[in-house]
């Protein structure tokens, strides 16, 4: 279960990105996808990317993943 911490600030969030963000999606089976821009918010439908992806969770033993957007990410 991987959760972004809301209070991470921009700067840390793209550091941790840059370094784990691919390596943990291709562990979960969602990197072809996520580069190729086929996975979606969870909530409102909109295309992840690095620049809006927010959060990474485990419902029901699915992997739904959010974007920063602030219906979505509160």
């Amino acid at each position: 279960k991987i959760i972004m911490d809301k209070d991470i600030k921009k700067e840390e969030m793209e550091f941790l990105f840059e370094d784990d963000l691919i390596p943990t999606l291709e562990k979960l089976g969602l990197k072809e996808n996520f580069l190729s821009g086929n996975i979606k918010c969870a909530k409102c439908g909109k295309v992840i990317t690095n620049e809006n992806l927010y959060s990474l969770f485990s419902e029901e033993g699915v992997i739904k993943i959010i974007c920063s957007d602030k219906g979505c990410s509160e």
